[in-house]
């Protein structure tokens, strides 16, 4: 690497940034990386290390966003910056390795082979996965107080328990006086899985209203990790920031700062199949694309029969005859039942079964003679950018051992590893086991005939790009087998793919991209997806309250400024006591939206309901011509009004005040301060009241009321379903 290889400080670096031992050992097993993309990826490493908090005797914590495309190589830019962040002083690396046991086994196989390097390194690193008090809380400790001060690497499943285990393991008194104020770094692998707007989709049909069960007890979780960890700095990596920007990620774990990765130079992603060589792309014809129950197969389709051939003939040209690569292999993702993986599954070994027995039997055979034209059928596609023009007679000649040295998989829950190294083809056939994050090695052809009744939401479809990668060496007979609506929806979305990451790289904070990603007119289709019909039927039409229990200071600056100067209109009747008037003013849409992204609300269900509502506005602003919507403030002439809060749900009864019992004539109530030509948002000042709470009672804050008209959530459900 020589003078090739420098770490640029930044400027904003609180701590002096070296490349130690660790990187430099990591940085020289890295032999496929020229030295231009070895000094991209320790500058990228080093930007990503310069906004952590100094690892050193000091308390603070940050968190921060890294964005890559699909399946381009952000494993090892985290494992870079693991042996950066320990010749830099780091005691602990933590890492939240998904939500699937293969994903979990995945990192920590890869940690091991990068960083422990198979067993070389293991005097520098300690490691552990999902460890628990009683089996290594005591190893950690020692490994803690170790002179030569080993780093510890531990993987956990993204589940509540398994944090929560950490969690225990860190409130040891003796691991915490050995660890001190030493630095933590935590990351967070596809870290928008377990976001809020994953939770709402999932959950949309549910109850009412967001709820939090689910995701919070993830959130939670994570929350009291950070909670134990004095001097700690939190790293999400993502291929899909679309959710985590819009559903404001900084309300949950408060992103400071963002890193854009760049790929290698040998990357094949969006661009590459969907723009340059669309000729990739092969279309499964309507009849054929399976469903559930739309359209359950009962027979093998043939473009399934040509995606194995093609697949084949690539494997024979690329491994056995070239020896380009040492294997390839085959996905094939048909639905997320698990029943339909195996139907595929069934259908393959089948094909397999069927056609080595037929090329073992003697030329003139029939049955081997209709094989051999079927093949030479497909030969045609799959010579169509091969560069060295092979007979088709050569390449049969490698087919039966082809076949023969394929090894079928498939991939679901409990299902095991995969030995890559022990087959020269592989065929994966699975659903959720193959989606976001699981690294499909060596991937040439796909086949996914996914029915989709509705548009797919961008970061969805995009996580399900196993088939993205570094393919440039074979990337002749990589070949892409998708329905038509599919096809067009992943094209669109690398133009909206490109336009994001644009925004990252010229917009120096999160906020200004997260603004943007709102208010462009270029995003409106795939930010419109986010919102579900049932999101919007049950979640987004009457009235809603916001429970805006943290951030209590910083709301108060917030609606005061807000409401500073503002020319409200009372309204014409007044109901005699302070706390029953009220007034109202128009605000414009692109206004409340600044204002909604402002407002605090750490919790879980709020920050839905906030981040659902500047999705909606923007969607009513854009589609019905709505350019205002209505802040009312409530008892603006009172000082407070005061409801009980629910300590144990940490929400406040109710803020609404109900009709008068002696008439609506008397008070309507609340609910009555409304319009139905917009969208409402009532601003409450609270006093809080809890009897046996001395931190809570008699506390004041603001808090939101919303009323949606149900004629917008009608209108909403109707554009989407024309």
């Amino acid at each position: 690497m020589g003078e090739l290889i420098k770490i640029i400080q930044p400027n904003t670096c609180s701590f002096p940034i070296s490349m130690g031992e660790r990187t430099q050992e990591l940085i020289s097993r890295f032999k496929k990386l020229d030295d231009e993309e070895k000094e991209t990826l320790l500058s990228e490493t080093t930007d990503i290390l310069s906004h952590c908090i100094n690892p050193v005797e000091t308390v603070g914590s940050v968190t921060n966003l890294t964005v890559g495309y699909v399946q381009s190589g952000k494993t090892m830019s985290f494992t870079t910056l693991s042996a950066l962040a320990i010749d830099n002083g780091f005691r602990i690396i933590i890492y939240l390795a998904g939500v699937k046991n293969n994903l979990l086994t995945q990192t920590t196989e890869r940690l091991k082979k990068d960083l422990l390097n198979n067993g070389a390194n293991s005097k520098h690193f300690k490691m552990y996965d999902n460890p628990t008090v009683e089996n290594n809380s005591q190893n950690i400790r020692s490994n803690l107080q170790l002179s030569y001060k080993p780093a510890i690497l531990i993987t956990v499943l993204k589940h509540s328990l398994h944090i929560d285990h950490l969690s225990t393991i860190f409130s040891d008194h003796q691991i915490k006086q050995a660890l001190g104020n030493n630095g933590v770094l935590i990351i967070d692998d596809e870290a928008d899985q377990a976001s809020l707007n994953t939770y709402a989709r999932k959950n949309s049909k549910k109850s009412n209203d967001w709820d939090d069960e689910e995701f919070s007890a993830i959130y939670a979780s994570i929350v009291r990790l950070k909670g134990k960890l004095p001097n700690h700095s939190y790293i999400q990596y993502t291929a899909t920031p679309q959710g985590p920007l819009l559903i404001n990620l900084m309300d949950l774990l408060s992103p400071k700062h963002h890193t854009v990765l760049t790929p290698g130079k040998k990357y094949t992603g969006g661009k590459i199949f969907f723009k340059d060589k669309p000729q990739l792309i092969m279309e499964i014809p309507p009849d054929q694309v399976y469903h559930e129950k739309r359209n359950k197969l009962t027979e093998c389709p043939q473009s399934l029969i040509d995606a194995l051939q093609i697949y084949l003939l690539g494997v024979a040209i690329v491994v056995h005859i070239e020896e380009r690569e040492n294997f390839l292999s085959m996905m094939i993702h048909a639905d997320s039942k698990n029943d339909a993986s195996r139907k595929f599954f069934r259908w393959i070994k089948g094909l397999i079964d069927l056609m080595s027995a037929t090329l073992d039997k003697p030329m003139g055979d029939p049955s081997r003679t209709e094989l051999t034209k079927e093949f030479y059928s497909n030969y045609q596609e799959i010579m169509r950018f091969v560069e060295t023009k092979h007979s088709f007679e050569t390449i049969m000649e490698k087919m039966l051992d082809t076949i023969r040295d394929t090894n079928l998989e498939l991939v679901i829950q409990g299902s095991k590893q995969i030995n890559w190294d022990n087959a020269t083809s592989h065929v994966l056939v699975g659903a959720e086991m193959l989606n976001r994050g699981f690294t499909v090695e060596n991937l040439s052809v796909t086949y996914m005939p996914r029915y989709s009744v509705g548009k797919s939401t961008a970061d969805t479809i995009q996580q399900r790009c196993r088939f993205f990668g570094y393919k440039l060496n074979y990337i002749d007979v990589c070949r892409v087998y998708l329905p038509l609506d599919s096809a067009v929806e992943y094209s669109d979305y690398v133009d909206h793919e490109e336009i994001m990451r644009k925004w990252l790289v010229d917009f120096p904070t999160l906020e200004e991209v997260e603004h943007q990603l709102i208010l462009d007119e270029r995003m409106n289709a795939t930010r419109k997806n986010i919102l579900s019909d049932d999101v919007v039927q049950s979640k987004l039409s009457g009235w809603r309250q916001m429970n805006a229990l943290q951030n209590i200071e910083e709301n108060k600056v917030l609606v005061e400024e807000f409401l500073h100067n503002k020319d409200f209109k009372c309204y014409n009747v007044h109901y005699h006591t302070k706390d029953r008037n009220h007034k109202y003013l128009k605000v414009e849409i692109n206004q409340a939206i600044e204002f909604l992204k402002d407002f605090k609300v750490p919790n879980v269900p709020d920050a839905l309901r906030k981040s659902a509502t500047m999705q909606y506005l923007k969607y009513l602003a854009t589609n019905n011509n709505l350019s205002f919507i209505y802040f009312i403030q409530m008892a603006y002439d009172s000082e407070f009004r005061e409801r009980s809060l629910n300590l144990d749900k940490m929400k406040i009864s109710n803020i609404f005040s109900g009709a008068d019992p002696s008439g609506s004539d008397i008070y309507p109530g609340d609910k009555s301060f409304k319009f139905d030509d917009s969208i409402c948002i009532q601003i409450h000042k609270i006093r809080l009241k809890h009897d046996h709470s001395s931190e809570w009672n008699q506390k004041l804050c603001y808090t939101l009321g919303f009323y949606y008209p149900e004629d917008f959530a009608i209108s909403y459900v109707g554009s989407e379903n024309n």
